[in-house]
């Protein structure tokens, strides 16, 4: 079973590979693995791994927001540096 996604082109799927956080080489290296048919499982897994990490990212980022927004509140109540 060959995993693809109708209509984008491999400069889209390059970008969204990139905005995800891959590198220019990582990204290169996927598409040419992709193309040379590499199994299902196999591209699943990757796919996987590269969703993880970004989710991953924004839980990072959303722990620091919300800190940032506690030190706002404190410092707006008085409790604040």
């Amino acid at each position: 079973m060959k995993v693809t996604i109708s209509g984008i082109s491999d400069k889209e799927l390059a970008e969204l590979l990139k905005n995800s956080g891959m590198d220019e080489a990582e990204t290169r290296e996927l598409i040419v693995r992709f193309k040379n048919n590499s199994c299902y499982a196999e591209k699943m897994r990757i796919l996987r791994k590269i969703r993880t990490a970004l989710l991953d990212s924004i839980h990072e980022k959303q722990a620091v927001l919300d800190k940032l927004d506690n030190l706002i509140w404190c410092t707006e109540h008085g409790g604040g540096l």
